[in-house]
């Protein structure tokens, strides 16, 4: 049974937090405060300022907090700082303890690696309550290529950080100072299993809310973005990043003139973004490629998008889970995805998408060319899909994260 006192108090310590810049830990983050809500717990979210400013909002009822920080980086500057706060940023945030200390928390639940995790466990510790890990971006089986990538920013600049770690006692494994860590990839589970056998290691899927995505908002943005009627819509809602591997359909583009791209996301790095224009151009394919740099969650025109479009296609090199397949199946689209991560564990190629062997562009256009050929293979993946959706509720969800909760704290 979970735990429902309504005097439960959580807090949610996420590495940056704001409307306008959203991605997967996000969703999960704010559906999972919004759910716990609902079952009469108290749930606030402690963030850095990171492309926000400090201070503290509420908003539809959750109590958001946002901390200034720094990173431990000479010289740095705006352009590189803001690289870092996009993505791999390992920040200190000393008002984090304060915050955590006098805010009269049960739990601590942490939803990002480094520093802010270690600095959260630590205080939990002093505090006698139990800290869960949520690894939303991976962590035993992210791609070395992918880290180098992420830190390159940081490459020739003076590193001070590890001094003020070591004086400070952060230098330590996040995962053996937590009660308990949660998977959001079967791969990761087993991985993390093996290597920490003693520890607490769940498998806790990510969620979607299918009544959100089951009906058509009244809008037509198709026809808003000036997309002809008569393409092949391929749709991809990701970060524009090198691990989201964009650059891959641009290829497919190349190979189909009937079809055409629309990306849509954040910029999370900027020369990936250049290249994918670039990359464009030399295919001759810019005419049939859109590009939509994020709109903000809720906009019912992401929603209205996956009615409009002939397919989902996700083509990520590295993707701990994908809840935007989710948001694919609940709408009513097939899905072809990358064969890695989390998507591995919840689409059956055949039954309820198609998978194809990641950065492979052959085996993606010939799987492309069977969906787009064949009308029943689209409406039969799709309705099956519709159906599975089904277990992935955020209510369900929810309700096996607080009988997470409440095993903690009597244990």
């Amino acid at each position: 049974m979970c735990e429902t006192r309504s005097n439960l108090k959580v807090a949610h310590v996420v590495r940056r937090f704001v409307f306008e810049e959203w991605g997967g830990t996000e969703t999960v983050v704010w559906n999972t405060v919004l759910k716990q809500r609902d079952r009469g717990v108290e749930a606030e979210i402690l963030a850095t300022s990171a492309l926000s400013v400090p201070g503290e909002d509420i908003h539809e009822g959750i109590r958001i907090r946002r901390f200034p920080y720094w990173y431990p980086y000479f010289p740095l500057g705006a352009k590189a700082r803001l690289e870092l706060d996009k993505k791999g940023g390992n920040p200190f945030v000393p008002r984090l303890f304060q915050a955590l200390r006098q805010g009269g928390f049960d739990l601590i639940h942490i939803h990002c690696g480094g520093r802010m995790a270690v600095m959260s466990a630590l205080e939990a510790h002093r505090l006698e309550i139990p800290c869960v890990v949520s690894l939303h971006g991976g962590f035993a089986a992210v791609p070395p290529a992918e880290l180098q990538k992420m830190m390159a920013v940081t490459k020739g600049r003076f590193h001070y950080g590890g001094i003020i770690d070591r004086l400070a006692g952060y230098r330590r494994n996040v995962i053996t100072e937590a009660e308990a860590i949660i998977c959001i990839s079967r791969e990761e589970e087993q991985l993390l299993k093996r290597q920490f056998p003693q520890k607490r290691i769940v498998y806790l899927p990510n969620g979607v809310n299918c009544e959100d995505f089951a009906v058509k908002p009244d809008c037509s943005p198709r026809q808003e973005w000036g997309i002809p009627s008569g393409r092949t819509l391929v749709l991809c809602i990701s970060r524009l990043d090198y691990q989201k591997n964009q650059k891959m359909l641009l290829e497919l583009l190349a190979r189909d003139a009937n079809s055409h791209l629309l990306l849509i996301g954040p910029v999370t790095a900027p020369w990936y973004h250049e290249e994918l224009l670039a990359r464009a151009a030399e295919l001759g394919v810019t005419d049939r490629l859109t590009i939509i740099p994020g709109l903000p969650p809720g906009d019912p025109r992401l929603k209205a998008i996956l009615h409009e479009a002939e397919m989902f296609v996700l083509p990520s090199l590295h993707e701990p889970f994908g809840i935007v397949a989710l948001e694919a199946w609940a709408a009513g689209i097939p899905v072809l995805a990358s064969a890695v991560g989390g998507l591995k564990d919840f689409i059956v190629p055949g039954r309820n998408g198609l998978l194809f062997a990641p950065g492979d562009v052959e085996d993606l256009v010939k799987n492309y060319e069977l969906l787009n050929q064949d009308d029943e293979l689209r409406q039969r993946l799709a309705n099956t899909a519709k159906q599975d959706v089904q277990d992935y509720s955020w209510t369900a969800l929810t309700d096996r994260l607080l009988t997470l909760y409440g095993e903690l704290r009597h244990d």
